[in-house]
């Protein structure tokens, strides 16, 4: 039998994710969630896989039922999660990667620069939390809906013994009005989520807001939920 290389081995597993993933794009029921899986690269050039799940998230485990069905037997790696609303900590989208991730080459240099290299502490992925349009703001209202508080206080004590690097709060609109009501409207809400961030507690190095206005969206302005899930705010921590 032909033993295979490195690349063809690569190639071939490659290949058997995008096939299972082919079969989990938009496979979905009237109770159930709906996965979607697409190959992708991340901005350090890394084939990667997003898997984004819609539907009844509030069941569990939506996401990470994909990603298992997509890996099958191979381990997987998490690179990114994005948390619903429905189910705080059960993810609408994560980032992955199938298989054993490569060892990282060992330098050639003194035994003290491998000391030093080995004791460098991994950085933690970035966490995203997102608030959609049902338990963020009225209509027209930077004001926190109770829902909304419940949901940040949950993520303030699940960093109450964290100092966090960074700290930003995205705001995103629908396509209705004007790009500059919009812009003020999204940087409103963001200002809002923020000061709530902080006056309960969470701790960061920085702090920032951003208001995107209809910029960035995540689904189709041309459907009353499509704009629903448009008019949002996210939360990025990074440790």
């Amino acid at each position: 039998m032909p033993y295979l290389t490195k690349s063809e081995m690569f190639n071939k597993s490659v290949a058997a994710v995008l096939a299972v993933a082919a079969v989990l794009s938009g496979c979905a029921s009237n109770s159930g969630p709906t996965f979607n899986i697409q190959q992708i690269k991340t901005s350090s050039g890394q084939s990667a896989f997003r898997a984004e799940c819609y539907g009844l998230f509030e069941n569990g485990g939506a996401c990470m039922q994909a990603v298992k069905k997509a890996c099958g037997n191979q381990p997987y790696t998490l690179l990114q999660s994005v948390e619903g609303t429905q189910a705080p900590g059960d993810a609408r989208s994560v980032i992955f990667t199938c298989g054993t991730p490569a060892p990282a080459p060992v330098a050639q240099s003194t035994p003290q620069a491998v000391v030093a290299a080995a004791a460098a502490p991994v950085a933690a992925p970035a966490r995203k939390v997102t608030l959609d349009e049902k338990t963020n703001f009225a209509f027209d209202s930077a004001q926190l809906t109770p829902k909304a508080k419940r949901i940040l206080d949950k993520v303030i004590a699940d960093g109450r013994d964290v100092t966090f690097s960074s700290v930003t709060v995205q705001g995103f609109t629908d396509a209705v009005g004007s790009d500059a009501y919009n812009i003020a409207l999204s940087e409103r809400r963001a200002q809002s989520v923020l000061g709530y961030l902080k006056s309960h507690g969470l701790q960061s190095k920085a702090f920032a807001t951003q208001g995107y206005g209809k910029s960035r969206p995540v689904a189709s302005n041309a459907t009353s939920d499509g704009r629903a899930e448009n008019r949002r705010v996210e939360i990025v921590l990074t440790q």
